[in-house]
């Protein structure tokens, strides 16, 4: 009768350590993901000097 208690427990801590391990991965990988994601990345000169007005900007001088 113990043995078949220890043998349930044992598959239950395989369930616990197997969920902790994919909670800890989870983790792991969104921190690293939302790090990534913040990190500034450098600024195109070139993509700004590219940029078209609007057209009602065009006229904003008129009105003065």
């Amino acid at each position: 009768m113990q043995f078949q208690h220890s043998e349930n427990r044992s598959a239950f801590d395989r369930i616990v350590a197997s969920f902790l391990v994919a909670f800890s991965m989870f983790i792991v990988s969104y921190t690293a993901t939302r790090v990534y994601l913040t990190q500034s990345s450098p600024v195109n000169a070139q993509a700004e000097s590219n940029v078209i007005p609007h057209p009602a900007s065009l006229w904003s001088e008129l009105g003065q």
